[in-house]
């Protein structure tokens, strides 16, 4: 390791150590306050961080662990036990996001990429949110992070699918590459059937991959091998690897239910050291400066309202699921912060030329902007709402 190295992991490590801190007394999600850690940091040394890939790989590492975590902490007990009519609406909320999406883009004439823009959802910065809240074990919270996957697996799609198509058209070469994307999700749900026999087989062995015994921790590792098995299949199948990590931890999840240590044990690890990185990064790679121009910041506040517009309409459908007023009110501001996938927009587009610069820094200021204030508004109404009170009702009737 160089001089250098060793002096960025030291500033990124302080910032992830004072974060929390700072962020418990601005009363911001602390994966927001180490998002503008990283904006301050990339703005005083603005070259330093781009010499070196060690922070960049460390990012990309914990956005892995974080999203496989994501996927790890979906209750299935609970979404069985969803009634029909709850299941069929989560579907149509996620559906009309998509339809409104594609509408608005054709009334508003913005180019075809937009469409994807505001149709995004992920659990990449809500999962941690929900987490500062305390909210995943409420039954509020696991519905949020259901609706989060199942956007952010439509929106995974919609973007390989749409850049697919751009880049080959409806040609051989587009249609072997969306057969690759189907191919992943074969193989995906063999593997699953297959480890589900293997543990049917030998039930003795459930504790290699739930119980951490001794300095070995098994448990960790052996999630670690399931987590980059599903990583370097949708890779080696050209797909995202954060796509596979987040079936690693969705396909465990519904595989063992007694899954509590293993998932602490990750926790630490993963929300210790890494995923604070890839949050610091995430602000490191953008230029304050270049951003703050008049026309791309009231272009990307136009883009984040009617993102959180869009959620608003679509919401409505969950008063018919049992929705309170309150819940349906912060529903939008949860569904609208898909900072990193954005990011990966904004990036591949540009790299195609589909799109030019300005739009480009649109939609990045517009992933900065949705990262920084709705997740703030979103626990600040939460708390004022008395969310916690209803808590404390669950756990009760539990």
């Amino acid at each position: 390791m160089s001089e250098i190295e060793a002096v960025l992991l030291l500033i990124v490590s302080i910032g992830a150590f004072l974060m929390p801190f700072i962020s418990n007394r601005l009363n911001l999600p602390s994966s927001v306050a180490e998002i503008i850690f990283g904006l301050f940091i990339g703005l005083i040394f603005p070259d330093i961080f781009h010499k070196t890939d060690t922070v960049r790989f460390l990012g990309e590492l914990g956005f892995i662990i974080l999203m496989y975590l994501a996927g790890l902490e979906i209750n299935f007990e609970s979404i069985k036990k969803l009634p029909k009519k709850h299941k069929i609406i989560y579907l149509l909320v996620i559906s009309l996001i998509v339809v409104l999406s594609a509408l608005t883009v054709y009334y508003l004439q913005l180019p075809s990429v937009y469409t994807l823009v505001l149709l995004t959802t992920a659990v990449g910065l809500l999962f941690p949110v929900l987490k500062d809240l305390d909210l995943l074990s409420t039954s509020f919270g696991q519905i949020l992070l259901i609706l989060g996957s199942i956007g952010e697996v439509v929106s995974l799609i919609s973007i390989t699918v749409f850049f697919v198509v751009y880049k080959f058209g409806l040609s051989e070469k587009a249609m072997f590459d969306l057969l690759e994307i189907f191919l992943f999700f074969w193989l995906a749900y063999v593997m699953l059937k297959l480890f589900k026999l293997f543990i049917w087989w030998y039930p003795e062995k459930l504790h290699i991959f739930l119980k951490s015994e001794g300095i070995t921790e098994t448990a960790v590792r052996a999630n670690f091998v399931n987590m980059f098995v599903f990583v370097a299949l949708a890779s080696l199948l050209g797909l995202e690897p954060i796509i596979g990590a987040f079936f690693g931890g969705l396909f465990f999840s519904i595989i063992f239910k007694e899954k509590a240590e293993v998932v602490e044990k990750l926790s630490s690890f993963g929300y210790g050291f890494l995923i604070p990185i890839f949050f610091i990064d995430v602000g490191l790679r953008f230029n304050l400066l270049d951003l703050l121009k008049f026309d791309i910041i009231i272009n990307a506040l136009l883009i984040s309202m009617l993102m959180l517009l869009i959620r608003f309409v679509a919401s409505l459908p969950l008063l018919f699921a049992g929705f309170s007023l309150k819940e349906l009110i912060v529903t939008p501001f949860a569904l609208s912060i898909p900072l990193t996938l954005l990011v990966a927009i904004s990036t591949i587009g540009y790299e195609t030329h589909m799109i030019g610069e300005k739009d480009a820094f649109v939609i990045i200021l517009t992933a900065i902007l949705t990262g920084l204030f709705y997740p703030w508004i979103f626990k600040n109404m939460v708390k004022r709402l008395n969310f916690e009170k209803n808590k404390e009702k669950e756990q009760e009737n539990v």
